[in-house]
């Protein structure tokens, strides 16, 4: 077989696995946020002690999706906005659970919605300045 001919049955080949690998990737990047895909919860919390909290618990909560977040450590409330479709609840309470937070239930438009029975459970840890996780610590 001919050098030139191989060599562009290869070429053809790989463009071919290429666009092929290419095309089954999800979208990199946001997605564009359908309003009427948005809804609207409250996570209620314990161990929020000051407004480094707030402010850290609404760095956690970059999660595709996130329309709007809200936390308030004096009604140890975090107030949430996202798109359904790109993203849940449960992986919004588990990312906040991940950096030491305790979340112990959430509200919606159907009521108290309690976790695991995290609500009679106490906490293990409550947070609190300097503990590396709010406040000035690094």
């Amino acid at each position: 077989m001919n050098i030139k001919i191989l060599g562009t049955i290869v070429v053809i080949i790989g463009i071919a696995v290429g666009a092929f690998l290419y095309l089954g990737q999800e979208p990199q990047g946001p997605q564009p946020i359908d309003p009427k895909n948005v809804v609207h919860k409250t996570i209620n919390m314990k161990g929020m002690t000051c407004e480094s909290c707030e402010i850290a618990i609404d760095k956690v909560i970059k999660d595709k999706g996130m329309v709007n977040v809200n936390s308030s450590s004096t009604n140890q409330r975090v107030d949430v906005e996202y798109d359904k479709t790109q993203t849940d609840i449960k992986t919004i309470m588990k990312n906040i659970n991940r950096k030491g937070f305790t979340t112990v239930s959430y509200e919606d438009e159907k009521g108290l919605h309690d976790l695991n029975g995290s609500m009679k459970t106490k906490v293990k840890h409550e947070m609190k300045c300097g503990d590396g996780k709010c406040g000035g610590a690094k």
